[in-house]
């Protein structure tokens, strides 16, 4: 098992863990690799049985780039397996930011980074060569008691704004008061709190291989879906 990621700190945040230890499982290895940069594989071709990449790739610029590696490092027949933030994560603080600025400084900035659809991703996938592809989407919504609680789970959590076209320096007060009294008004609950979204984008796919199934030719069925589902 290998585990690699470009943050020090965050890939040796478990190793003592008591999970990880030899004693409860004796044949275990887990090789650490810190990344010298996060869209650079550094592993050979045709290495891994499986690729797993966990809520970090909507931090990545390079999309098909990062996926064409995974699809290069992966053994024939084997999959990739990925989850990240997409579509219309944080679409509730989004907007009431931009109206709060557009109201009082009568232009607006990006404080969200731009993150991909499900229909990209699918796209990406299919694009870099992988097969049999399944994507999926989950909503996950959060209540907090309002937008600065929001903000400060968000810079704990290390999901910042880290768009280079930013405006830099802090928010200004004004409007950050003014876009917690617009979240309210356009997406408040009932009981005062304010949900956030979260799409979490699941993706499968497998990298190609001379003996792997396939999908039969269009109009080659011998069964009507319909037909049975009728006779159940």
């Amino acid at each position: 098992l290998v585990a690699a990621e470009s943050s020090h700190s965050l890939l040796h945040r478990d190793h003592d863990h008591p999970s990880l230890s030899t004693a409860h499982v004796p044949d275990f290895k887990l090789t650490r690799h810190v990344l010298e940069h996060d869209e650079l594989l550094p592993f050979e071709p045709d290495t891994f049985d499986m690729v797993l990449s966990s809520m970090s790739m909507h931090w990545i610029n390079d999309l098909p780039g990062v996926l064409s590696q995974i699809n290069s490092v992966l053994k024939p027949d084997c999959p990739f397996i990925g989850a990240m933030l997409g579509g219309d994560t944080l679409y509730e603080l989004r907007t009431s930011l931009q109206l709060a600025e557009q109201e009082r400084k009568g232009g607006i900035s990006p404080h969200v980074s731009p993150l991909a659809d499900v229909r990209d991703v699918g796209g990406l996938l299919q694009r870099t060569g992988f097969k049999m592809l399944t994507v999926d989407v989950e909503d996950i919504v959060v209540d907090y008691p309002d937008m600065f609680a929001l903000m400060q789970d968000l810079q704990a959590m290390g999901e910042s704004n880290a768009v280079l076209g930013r405006e830099m320096g802090p928010i200004g007060r004004d409007v950050l008061l003014a876009g917690d009294a617009i979240y309210r008004a356009l997406h408040g609950n009932e009981d005062g709190s304010i949900p956030a979204t979260f799409r979490i984008i699941h993706m499968i796919g497998w990298k190609e291989s001379p003996d792997q199934a396939k999908p039969l030719r269009r109009g080659s069925g011998q069964a009507s879906l319909k037909d049975l589902l009728e006779g159940q």
